[in-house]
């Protein structure tokens, strides 16, 4: 089985692009499961077709469905969702307010989750691609199945507490049920799909980016997170690139701006493989068209395989008080390093080859104290 999932900048063309992967899987001769997750839905526009909260056959071995957060909740969260409502109201709420406002922090994460879960469980399906929300959104998606025994066990033991200690003063302002019973089984689930999304030959992760400098940089820090999280990264696919010819000075214009910053993604994202999608001049609609896209992005591979198979690009260590950021850099020839520091970037200049990295957080601040070059690492430690 495989699992794979795309994610990137909100309009980059994410929802076109798994949906083209889902189509050529189907028709290779393999069942599959498109979903989406992200909130502002547009996965039944790709297909044209409607779409619901349980999977839908599109054509054969072809199945859909996009994630209804509130649907959901009242199918199989309906026990936290009414004990949380039920407090917000005898604190003052309308009934109204309190239903909106007790869909608790992470609850939508953790309900895309489950339908992800649920698909690689079941065993019905050979591969399952998602059309994951923008970056920001999808990388606390992905930090959820190793957070949540924590929040959970904290969560836990505060009920415990509370109603221990506070019983006769608070009791009468409690629902009688206790929903943290629960916690555990869920947490399990949550392990049981951690492993899967860490499994580098069942899921990987496929970055969609457009050639614009603000797009790049959310890139950027996708993989950045990805590698951190030791989630693995496969392929960047670089969409709505003009390839057509023209004279006219304006699409002229666009296309010098864009072979700059293609020219970046390639050295930015080095070593992974990347994949140019042309700029249509229509909207791409429907099976066949879809169909069409993936034929020319993915010219002959298919796109249900590991695309990428050596170590994660990049990775960060903390020994003995310092932190080394470590770069896999194959069959680079380095005579020389020069680094510049700005802001959340490290911008690294080997040769004439050039490489930008948004930093993760606990580099941010940091000065660079030396970098040396083994094994086809760059290793750059950080006081």
């Amino acid at each position: 089985m495989r699992v794979i999932i795309y994610l990137g900048k909100g309009g980059v063309g994410k929802t076109s692009i798994s949906s083209a992967t889902a189509v050529s899987i189907a028709r290779s001769g393999k069942k599959v499961l498109i979903l989406s997750t992200d909130v502002a839905h547009s996965l039944a526009d790709a297909l044209g077709v409607e779409l619901g909260a349980k999977p839908i056959e599109i054509e054969k071995n072809l199945f859909a469905l996009e994630v209804n957060i509130l649907a959901e909740i009242r199918e199989h969260w309906e026990e936290f969702h009414a004990y949380f409502s039920t407090i917000l109201m005898q604190e003052g709420a309308s009934e109204i307010v309190a239903d909106e406002l007790a869909i608790m922090p992470g609850m939508e994460e953790m309900i895309s989750l489950r339908h992800i879960w649920l698909a690689a469980k079941s065993g019905e399906y050979d591969a399952i691609v998602v059309d994951a929300a923008p970056t920001g959104e999808t990388m606390r998606l992905l930090a959820m199945p190793e957070s949540y025994r924590w929040y959970s066990d904290k969560i836990a033991s505060w009920h415990v507490r509370a109603m221990g200690l506070a019983a006769p003063l608070i009791q009468k302002w409690m629902p009688k049920k206790n929903v943290f019973k629960l916690l555990p089984q869920v947490g399990e689930n949550m392990q049981d799909l951690h492993k899967i999304l860490m499994d580098p030959n069942i899921t990987t992760y496929r970055i969609v980016v457009n050639p614009e400098n603000m797009v790049l940089k959310e890139a950027l820090r996708a993989q950045t997170y990805l590698n951190l999280f030791g989630y693995k990264l496969d392929a960047v696919v670089v969409n709505k690139v003009i390839m057509h010819k023209s004279t006219d000075p304006y699409i002229l214009a666009m296309v010098e701006q864009q072979k700059k910053y293609l020219d970046k993604i390639n050295n930015c994202f080095y070593p992974l493989p990347i994949f140019p999608a042309r700029l249509h001049s229509q909207e791409v609609i429907g099976a066949d068209k879809l169909h069409m896209l993936s034929t020319e992005l993915f010219d002959g591979i298919n796109p249900a395989d590991v695309l990428y198979h050596e170590q994660l690009t990049q990775s960060v260590e903390k020994t003995d008080g310092k932190y080394m950021l470590r770069l896999y850099l194959p069959n680079v020839e380095i005579d020389r390093v020069q680094m510049n520091l700005k802001g959340d970037e490290l911008l690294i200049e080997v040769n004439n080859f050039r490489k930008n990295i948004i930093l993760p957080n606990v580099l941010i601040g940091r000065k660079t104290e030396s970098a040396k070059f083994e094994d086809g690492n760059l290793e750059v430690t950080f006081a």
